[in-house]
């Protein structure tokens, strides 16, 4: 005798109670966000994410140097192996330079909205979390 059970998820905890004999069957379906994006379609959110600090109105010096920070990420995923792990800490340092110059000057406060919803697209890709790139707490 087998018993087949469906399974739910909790905290990202899988639960599942059975007496007997058990055959578990466990099937995972990855969110239409959640799909694998290819290089040229990270490349192109990379180039997205660079236009938004360029016609920033974050100060000058703020907006060079979180521009640096993209180029690092820009060239991490450019590698014949992406470092993904490069991309994203460029991508942390970036979003700490805005998170500075709102905090200081009171801009750039137009430019969150405008990257979440790449942060969200790279994110998965990256392997992180869409609120460790943003830096929201």
């Amino acid at each position: 005798m087998s018993l087949n059970i469906g399974g739910g998820q909790f905290s990202g905890v899988q639960v599942g109670q059975a007496a007997g004999d058990m055959t578990q069957n466990q099937q995972i379906t990855q969110g239409e966000a959640e799909k694998q994006l290819t290089l040229p379609e990270v490349a192109e959110l990379m180039a997205q994410i660079e236009s938004i600090f360029r016609n920033s109105d974050l100060p000058e010096d703020q907006k060079k140097q979180a521009l640096k920070h993209l180029d690092y990420a820009n060239d991490a995923v450019k590698e014949k192996e992406p470092d993904k792990n490069t991309a994203a800490t460029s991508l942390q340092k970036a979003s700490k330079v805005l998170k500075e110059a709102n905090e200081t000057f009171n801009a750039g406060q137009g430019i969150w909205q405008k990257l979440e919803p790449i942060a969200k697209q790279l994110a998965p890709w990256l392997g992180v979390a869409v609120k460790s790139i943003l830096l929201i707490t």
